[in-house]
């Protein structure tokens, strides 16, 4: 009776046991939306304000929480801190003339993206993929100054002439990140935030620049950024009990 008890209690145990590595080394594969408020910091900070970065993600939690994920996103803003780079364009009474003698509207935006691979590694807090991720990441950063002119034409900025303009830069960037995942177990909500440091070193793209100073040095741009993503799990659950949409 003892050797049948003692028997019934291994098979639990070992049950147990196999369930929890069944669970600890599943592997999840997802896609994930995100938005980040960016505030420039040294070079970036003297050209442009606060701008928003919206980004979409493919990553990979390993069976050892080891994360992977390749981001491309899209930087934006309308804080242009230089408004005089088109000032020789304009007339006594600091207007610019479209080709039918009417004032034309001319707006300053920031633009940009980025292209980043990243590693990292997920620490489990509240169960096996919940927890404290941290990741670094290596890549390639690119902005400009976009010049708008609405409902109109401006010879002398026309898309080839913009290019003299708008200081196109770009380079190597990296980053550090720190933040909280979490998929849940059940069909609840799957999501990352956390704060982010991204420094690029940068240089001016264009062959030619009307404001050529500084256009060869290697700049300093460098970003604090909050940042938070919808996760969209796209394999399936080791356990089989349902797949994490």
């Amino acid at each position: 009776m003892k050797f049948k008890l003692f028997f019934l209690f291994a098979l639990l145990v070992l049950n147990a046991y196999s369930q929890e590595e069944e669970k600890v080394n599943e592997k999840i594969v997802f896609v994930s939306p995100n938005y980040e408020l960016q505030f420039p910091l040294a070079d970036m900070k003297v050209d442009f304000g606060i701008n928003s970065n919206l980004g979409i993600e493919l990553s990979l939690i390993t069976p050892k929480n080891i994360y992977f994920s390749f981001n491309t996103s899209f930087i934006f803003g309308n804080n242009v801190n230089d408004s005089t780079i088109l000032d020789h364009l304009m007339d006594e009474n600091q207007n610019i003339i479209d080709e039918n003698g009417q004032i034309a509207d001319v707006l300053f935006q920031e633009r940009g993206n980025n292209f980043n691979l990243k590693l990292g590694y997920l620490h489990p807090v509240f169960h096996e993929k919940s927890g404290v991720l941290g990741y670094g990441s290596l890549g390639y950063h690119q902005h400009k100054i976009n010049i708008d002119v609405k409902n109109s034409s401006v010879p002398q900025l026309n898309e080839e002439n913009k290019k003299m303009y708008d200081q196109l830069t770009g380079g190597l960037s990296s980053s550090i990140f720190l933040g909280f995942l979490n998929i849940s177990k059940n069909k609840g909500i799957h999501f990352f935030s956390g704060i982010e440091y991204t420094r690029a070193f940068t240089k001016n793209q264009r062959t030619y620049n009307h404001n050529t100073a500084n256009a060869d040095e290697m700049r300093n741009d460098s970003f604090f950024g909050i940042k938070f993503g919808w996760i969209v799990p796209i394999s399936k659950r080791s356990t089989r009990e349902f797949y994490y949409f």
